[in-house]
């Protein structure tokens, strides 16, 4: 601090004396100077700028990254033209340039790198994911806040170092504190890593239907510490990541299909001709219908206590529960026709009690 104090004094004591023209002169170069660097800021930039998008014309993710360094590179222009203007006055007046100028050109170059990378830490990741989305929107913000706050320190520590600030002591004491850190917050760390994992493994995403362990219901929320699912009984759940992470996964929303299966049950009275009938009207109106996939299973499965019973298994395209629960609902209504125009009855349970006669009882008696 002394070493600068005497350099500026230095320079006014030096400026007394000399040439008087020599040093208008010097004042007047630099203010030129500094005044048509200043105008041409923007179309130095972007001419610096344009160099390098025509360089990297066949990467189509590049132009939004360059772009990032424009106003970091325009405040950069107008530093280095004061640095020049100060140095042009300084050789004008016949004086060292002190030190610490070209310290703070160093830092200024510093802080412009770190300001540009901040802004391009976004698209870069956008970048990263991919025209089919490999990554999740949540973990492209995440990624480009771990990187900004990386960018963000190792700014600070070179800056420090430029000004020679020992910053061993400063590295020592964020190691402390993150150990601390980490140790009083296990809990808040692991959530935080199953969020990553649920964001990158990708197992649902807002909007699924999803069943675990527990719960049952639709995901409303996903954030790096919990998720949060709102049930079919409209209560809102919040689980944390880790130990929805560590469970197992039902994804209802990603089916490419879903399966229906039911029981029919017939009265002992339907003929052997009608059942039969029955059966292959049933696997007909199902295979005409162009929302049920895969071949369909219809067979007289067993006796039954009460009825004849006969498994109906097949799969449809509606996914959606709404639009699954309609077609079925029309399907059943089909199969209710079918079996009424064929004269087949539905069984219901039913039990038949024999009576001996109270005579015959009485006489045996």
């Amino acid at each position: 601090m002394t070493q600068r104090l005497s350099a500026v004094a230095d320079f006014f004591i030096q400026t007394s004396d000399g040439n008087l023209l020599g040093k208008v002169v010097s004042v007047l170069l630099a203010l030129i100077l500094f005044g048509v660097i200043f105008m041409l800021r923007r179309k130095i930039v972007t001419l610096v700028l344009h160099i390098f998008k025509k360089l990297t014309a066949k990467l189509s993710y590049a132009a939004p990254i360059i772009d990032s360094f424009t106003k970091p590179l325009v405040a950069l222009v107008v530093v280095l033209a004061g640095y020049w203007a100060i140095q042009t006055v300084l050789w004008g007046f016949d004086i060292q340039s002190p030190r610490f100028l070209l310290l703070l050109l160093k830092a200024a170059v510093i802080v412009a790198v770190a300001w540009g990378l901040l802004k391009a830490s976004v698209p870069a990741v956008s970048a990263a994911r991919g025209e089919k989305g490999m990554l999740s929107e949540t973990l492209v913000v995440f990624l480009s806040r771990i990187i900004q706050a990386v960018i963000l320190l190792l700014a600070v520590v070179m800056v420090m170092d430029v000004f020679e600030y020992d910053i061993t002591g400063i590295i020592t004491g964020l190691g402390v504190v993150g150990l601390a850190f980490s140790l009083a917050a296990q809990d808040t760390a692991s959530n935080f890593i199953g969020g990553v994992v649920i964001i990158a493994d990708k197992p649902f995403a807002v909007g699924d239907w999803i069943q675990t362990s527990s719960l049952e219901g639709v995901v409303e929320d996903i954030s790096l510490r919990s998720t949060r699912i709102r049930t079919f009984k409209d209560a809102l759940v919040v689980v944390s990541n880790s130990s929805l992470s560590a469970d197992e996964i039902i994804n209802w929303s990603r089916m490419n299909k879903r399966r229906v299966e039911m029981q029919l049950g017939f009265t002992y009275q339907t003929s052997r001709e009608t059942l039969q009938k029955v059966i292959e009207g049933i696997k007909t109106l199902l295979s005409e219908n162009e929302n049920v996939v895969d071949p369909p299973m219809v067979a007289f499965n067993e006796f039954g206590d009460s009825a004849l019973k006969v498994s109906v298994s097949y799969f449809v395209n509606k996914v959606s529960y709404g639009e699954y629960m309609q077609l079925k609902e029309e399907l059943n209504f089909k199969i209710m026709e079918l079996c009424e125009n064929l004269g087949a009855s539905f069984a219901y349970p039913t039990r038949t009690v024999f009576l001996e006669d109270q005579k015959k009882t009485e006489g045996i008696r």
